[in-house]
């Protein structure tokens, strides 16, 4: 009986041992509510509610700072918009105490202003949502590393290089297991990674399976019941998909507007199980240990995902549209307006208020409150979302026509010269037309550089008369003048250029063939003769018969107008050029609909491959097992991104389609769970309520019953290029502009280059005055390869800075005298800042 006794004591003397010997499981609790703005609140409810459950973790937070730090009390904004509240609408001192939190480690704060479906934006209008998080990092000396995308089941592929450039290290998902039709249940293959964009840029991601529950692991509420939280962290940790000792859950909110965890604090004793450590966190501590202890043995991951709720601002395309106009339009306006800062850095300061107020919109409006399935009705969402797209436009065409006015101002001129400037805001010289206001058609044009006469005619749109010239060569980010010649009616071009019979027209470049119904069903290359066309072009719905006539023709370009009755009212005004072989399209929906209805373009191009721009990266639409970018499990691909082009080719050739305003596209059939990868047929969606089963989004387009809808076709006999592809939808969607020249002292009469680089792949993706002082300019590498560039300026530089896309200054560079040398990794996006 002893040496029974003594058997069992040393075997649970060793049991003991061992134990001790095995780590504890570190397992963390991150509190946080959930932001839906204009989905269960409009901005006065959040706003309130800010104030009163901020105020609540203040004190919570300052009563408990004696405690050790895993016990104090944690409270995590869950976006932006909660500081954007509370620095407007508390005192100095009291927003002293919220940063105070941030800096002890007792509060965090992301990226992103609200928590937003990404796959109907642009990368510059994601970038520009991150900018009140860049402005508080300065302002404040706070540091911001973790930005989410949270709720929606998907996510797009550049997101982590957006996320990643703009200074986050980290992000989280939960999932909403409703009004879905992606595949959200189930074992992920990966629920710790590397999240990389093309880049190879990092971010430690956080994505937990999920069975089905919101309110448990996986879940956009992981802890709604934090003890639930804490055993299945403590059951997840040391299992074989999930060989850590460390875990998060994030998350209380749910749907609830408000969220006061008095039982936070108390219950971590309560909550704690043996062989564990619990941490109240601020979600940053959670991510730092992990990646402490595993980042280096971790699992990437580089794909793409489709869209989800993404696809609801297409219910509403005249709202959504001229947001994708305006920002594109931007580019042009900063490039502009940087070229007059350069000079007077004040110049645009009165424009304050405008901008903030836009850049609050740009914001704002992509909240994934556009299910509009909840408290906030379909009708008050409409409204809300017209608003923030007048913010954008106001902001943006006073930018615009104010810095136009003022660059005519600066040129000088010499006397009695009636002149006008062509302005390129893309960095590299490029040829193109260019129109400008103008009533006498007695004239001629003369090139101010070259003293050539230049081919023109004259165009009439909405009843007033403008000039159309062939400018050629105008240079990186700068313009050339052009002057008017009086009573000298010579042209070099002729309307000959042009033949059209019987739906049958001859340009330079193809010969076209329309239907009856007015579908391009023939666009042949004459000198290779190579058809482009599959069975027809540029086609909503069914084959009715239509109206075919020419609008416009001259020396420059000639206009088709095709009009129809069937489906819904539509024209169609598709350009030809006599010295440019893009073909450009402007697409007029005239009535109401609520359908999902497309633009189908069927392309004559065997065994294709798809290249579109997604949200920051340029993807291939394959599944990756198949050598593309799209996840073959729990991934939506019915509709995919169509931001600035598609291109659908083989190594003979193919066309890229270009696209100002549609959001999405379909590839042939699509369904959610099946890409239809092999098709050559592109149907890009000119708008509609996609998930009418789930009632989600708008309906009928808020009444809306005019739609303007800009794409270019780019018909190519080589292989693919990304470079070409983005450059060509860069142009059609970046037109020159043209104003008059009053004359000033300021810059030169005859032709100006403000900005130049030395690598063709490298574009210049937004060049704006800088939000503190200066000038920012931002690169995107279109190459496969590392670049060096140089980057010279028409001005002496004083100091540069390499920066996140936020314009927080990353580390010193050395410029020589008016150049710079930069260094980008292959398909990279960076921002740089310059001061004169």
């Amino acid at each position: 009986m002893k040496k029974l006794i003594v058997f069992f004591g040393l075997s649970f003397l060793s049991i003991n041992t061992f134990a001790q010997d095995i780590p504890l499981k570190r397992l963390y609790l991150g509190n946080d509510t959930h932001m839906d703005l204009m989905y269960n609140g409009t901005e006065e409810k959040w706003s309130k509610l800010v104030l009163e459950m901020t105020d609540f973790y203040l004190n919570l937070g300052e009563s408990t700072v004696k405690e050790e730090p895993a016990k104090r009390s944690k409270w995590n904004y869950d976006c932006a918009y909660w500081l954007w509240v509370l620095e407007r609408q508390t005192s100095p001192e009291y927003f002293k105490r919220v940063i105070a939190q941030i800096k002890n480690q007792q509060a965090s704060v992301p990226y992103n202003f609200t928590l937003p479906i990404y796959g109907a934006s642009s990368a510059e209008s994601v970038l520009r949502s991150f900018y009140y998080g860049g402005y508080l990092e300065r302002k404040y000396g706070i540091d911001v590393d973790i930005a989410v995308c949270q709720e929606n089941a998907t996510i797009p592929l550049g997101l982590p290089s957006l996320f990643y450039g703009s200074g986050a290290k980290y992000s989280w998902k939960g999932v909403c297991n409703c009004a879905s039709k992606t595949l959200t249940k189930g074992t992920r293959k990966h629920e710790m990674y590397w999240l990389k964009g093309l880049d190879d840029s990092p971010i430690l991601m956080k994505w937990y399976s999920n069975y089905g529950w919101n309110a448990e692991l996986g879940g956009y509420a992981e802890i709604l019941e934090p003890t639930v939280a804490v055993i299945q962290m403590d059951t997840l940790c040391g299992s074989k998909r999930y060989p850590y000792r460390i875990a998060g859950a994030f998350g209380r909110g749910w749907d609830n507007m408000v969220n006061y965890a008095y039982d936070m604090a108390w219950g971590v004793n309560h909550r704690t199980r043996p062989g564990t450590k619990l941490f109240l966190s601020n979600e940053l501590d959670f991510f730092k240990d992990f990646e402490d202890n595993y980042g280096k043995q971790l699992p990437s991951q580089t794909l793409a995902y489709g869209n989800e709720w993404d696809l609801l601002p297409a219910t509403m395309m005249n709202v959504s549209g001229s947001i994708r106009r305006s920002m594109e339009k931007l580019r042009t306006a900063e490039a502009m307006a940087s070229v007059i800062v350069s000079q007077q850095p004040k110049a645009f300061d009165h424009f304050k208020k405008l901008k903030d107020d836009a850049m609050y919109a740009i914001s704002v409006i992509s909240a994934h409150g556009w299910t509009i399935d909840g408290p906030i009705k379909k009708p008050q969402f409409a409204e809300w979302a017209r608003i923030q797209e007048k913010r954008i436009a106001l902001y943006v065409d006073s930018l615009y026509d104010e810095s136009a006015q003022i660059l005519g101002n600066k040129i000088m001129i010499t006397k009695d010269k009636k002149q006008f400037y062509v302005f390129n805001s893309l960095n590299w010289s490029r040829t193109d037309i260019t129109d400008i206001k103008y009533d006498n058609e007695n004239i001629s044009v003369k090139d101010a550089v070259t003293g050539k006469k230049v081919a023109h005619q004259f165009m009439t749109v909405n009843n007033q008369k403008y000039l159309r010239i062939l400018a050629t060569d105008i240079p990186s980010v700068g313009y050339k003048c052009f002057e008017i010649l009086d009573n000298q009616n010579t042209n070099t071009g002729s309307k000959n250029n042009f033949l059209f019979n019987k739906n049958q027209l001859t340009t330079p470049f193809y010969t076209v063939q329309f239907s009856d119904a007015g579908a391009i069903i023939s666009l042949k290359d004459r000198k290779t003769g190579k058809e482009y066309v599959g069975k027809s072009l540029n086609v909503l719905g069914d084959a009715s018969e239509s109206i075919v006539s020419i609008e416009s023709q001259g020396a420059v370009s000639m206009t088709i107008k095709i009009e129809k009755q069937k489906p819904v009212r539509h024209t169609s005004h598709i350009t030809f050029f006599s010295n440019i072989s893009r073909i450009d399209i402007k697409n007029e929906i005239n009535q109401n609909f609520g359908k999902p209805t497309y633009w189908t373009y069927n392309f004559n191009v065997e065994n294709p491959e798809i290249w579109h721009e997604e949200v920051g990266a340029v993807v291939k639409a394959k599944y990756e097992t198949e050598g593309g970018h799209y996840a073959n499990e729990m991934s939506r691909v019915d509709h995919l991104s169509l931001n600035h082009f598609v291109d659908v080719s083989n190594a003979q050739g193919g066309v890229t389609l270009s696209d100002l305003d549609c959001l999405f596209m379909k590839v042939g059939k699509s369904e959610p769970q099946k890409l239809d990868q092999n098709s050559s047929e592109i149907n890009v969606l000119a708008g509609g309520q996609i998930d009418a089963n789930f009632n989600l989004g708008i309906i009928n387009q808020a009444g809306d019953s005019l739609f303007h809808q800009h794409l270019a076709l780019f018909p190519h006999s080589t292989a693919y290029s990304q470079t070409s592809a983005m450059k060509n939808a860069l142009e059609h969607q970046n037109p020159f502009v043209a104003g008059v020249v009053k004359g000033g002292n300021d810059l030169p009469e005859k032709q100006f280059s403000f900005l130049q680089t030395d690598n063709q792949d490298l574009l210049i993706w937004a060049l704006k005055p800088g939000e503190e002082s200066g000038l920012a300019v931002r690169f995107w590498n279109m190459s496969n390869k590392p670049v060096e560039a140089k980057l010279s300026f028409m001005k002496q530089l004083k100091s540069a800075k390499e920066a996140t896309h936020v314009e927080t200054p990353v580390m010193d560079m050395t410029p020589n005298d008016n150049s710079l040398i930069i260094k980008q990794k292959q398909q990279q996006m960076k921002t740089f800042l310059v001061e004169f």
